[in-house]
C-alpha cells in the first residue's frame, strides 16, 4: 500500500540506472529550470527575433511573466502541502569523472525544500503550453507537439534523477494546464487572439507571490521564502519595466556587447542575492531591479545612440 509519504515510484530510480544516462536527463531537466528561462527570455526580448512572432518583445515579456507566476504558484502549493522529496533527492554520488563534470553530476542530479507538486513540470508545461499557443514558427499542430514532448521529457528526468515521485509531477503537469486556461481567460488580449497582456501577467504573479510569501514566512519556510521573494521582485519588477514603454516593438534590438555587458550585469546579480541569502526586502528589490532593467534595456539603448525607433504595430 502506497502512503502520502512515499507517494510511490520515484525514490530508487537514480540509484538503478548508469551514470551517463541519469546526467543526460539531468541535462534535459535543466530545460525547465528558472536558470534557463532566465537566459532564453532575455535573449528573446533583447534579439527580438522576429522569425518566432510578429510581437516578440510581447511574446517574450509574456513567458518572463508566466515564469514568474508559475514559481510563485508552485512555491505556494509546496509550502501548503509541505510533502518530502524522496530521500535520494538531496544526496548523489559523484562519478569518477573529471572534476567540471563530476561537480556538474552532482549540481543537476539534487535538489532540495518541499517536493510536491514539481516546479519543473508544472512551469514547463506553463511556459512551453503557452509557446505552443503564441508562436508563429511551424504550425499550430507541430508546436503542440513539440511543447507535449518537452513536457513530457522533462517530467519524466525529474523521476529519473530522483528528486519527485511520479505522482509529483503528474500533479504539476495538471495543475499546470488548469492554471494555464486560467491565465489565457484572465490576461489574453482582445487585439492580438491567443496572446498576453504581459501587464496582466506580472500582476497576476505578483498576488500570487506575495501570498505565497506570506505563507512560507507563517509556516517557517526560509528556502521557499526566498523563491517567492524574488518572483513578488520579478513580477513587480517586470510591471513597472513593461508599463513605463509605450511602443515596445519598435524599440531596437539590444547590441551584442551591450547584451553581453548588461546580460552579465543582471544574472550576475541575481546570482549573488541567491547566493549570499540576502534578506527578503534585498531580494525582492534586487529581482525586481534586475526584471525592470531588462525590459527598459532597448529604451535606454535607443536613448543612448539617439537611433529612430523603427515603426511597428504594436
Amino acid at each position: 500500500m502506497l502512503t502520502l509519504q512515499t507517494r510511490g515510484v520515484g525514490e530508487t530510480v537514480l540509484t538503478e540506472l548508469p551514470d551517463v544516462v541519469v546526467f543526460l536527463f539531468g541535462l534535459v531537466t535543466q530545460l525547465g529550470d528558472q536558470w534557463f528561462f532566465f537566459v532564453a527570455f532575455t535573449s528573446l526580448y533583447w534579439l527580438c527575433w522576429p522569425r518566432l512572432s510578429e510581437r516578440p518583445r510581447r511574446v517574450a515579456a509574456s513567458f518572463v511573466g508566466l515564469a514568474l507566476a508559475s514559481l510563485a504558484l508552485v512555491t505556494a502549493l509546496k509550502v501548503g502541502f509541505a510533502l518530502p522529496r524522496p530521500p535520494t533527492a538531496s544526496v548523489a554520488s559523484a562519478p569518477a569523472w573529471p572534476a567540471p563534470l563530476s561537480d556538474l553530476f552532482v549540481s543537476f542530479t539534487t535538489d532540495d525544500g518541499f517536493g510536491f507538486p514539481s516546479g519543473h513540470a508544472l512551469g514547463t508545461t506553463v511556459v512551453y503550453g503557452a509557446a505552443a499557443v503564441v508562436l508563429d514558427v511551424w504550425d499550430r499542430r507541430r508546436r503542440t507537439i513539440a511543447a507535449a514532448a518537452i513536457v513530457a521529457t522533462v517530467s519524466l528526468s525529474r523521476v529519473v534523477i530522483g528528486v519527485h515521485y511520479a505522482v509529483d509531477v503528474v500533479v504539476g503537469i495538471l495543475v499546470g494546464l488548469l492554471f494555464l486556461k486560467v491565465v489565457f481567460a484572465v490576461a489574453a488580449v482582445d487585439d492580438v487572439p491567443g496572446h498576453f497582456d504581459p501587464a496582466r501577467l506580472f500582476g497576476i504573479g505578483a498576488a500570487i507571490a506575495a501570498l505565497a510569501l506570506a505563507i512560507a514566512l507563517v509556516t517557517g519556510a526560509p528556502h521557499h521564502a526566498e523563491s517567492t521573494a524574488a518572483a513578488l521582485g520579478g513580477s513587480l519588477g517586470g510591471y513597472l519595466g513593461w508599463t513605463r514603454l509605450g511602443d515596445h516593438e519598435s524599440l531596437p534590438t539590444l547590441d551584442p556587447s551591450v547584451a553581453l555587458v548588461s546580460f552579465v550585469v543582471a544574472g550576475g546579480l541575481w546570482v549573488a542575492v541567491d547566493a549570499l541569502d540576502a534578506p527578503i526586502l534585498v531580494t525582492v528589490l534586487a529581482t525586481g531591479a534586475v526584471v525592470a532593467f531588462i525590459l527598459v534595456a532597448p529604451q535606454l539603448q535607443l536613448r543612448l545612440t539617439g537611433e529612430a525607433p523603427a515603426q511597428s504595430a504594436d
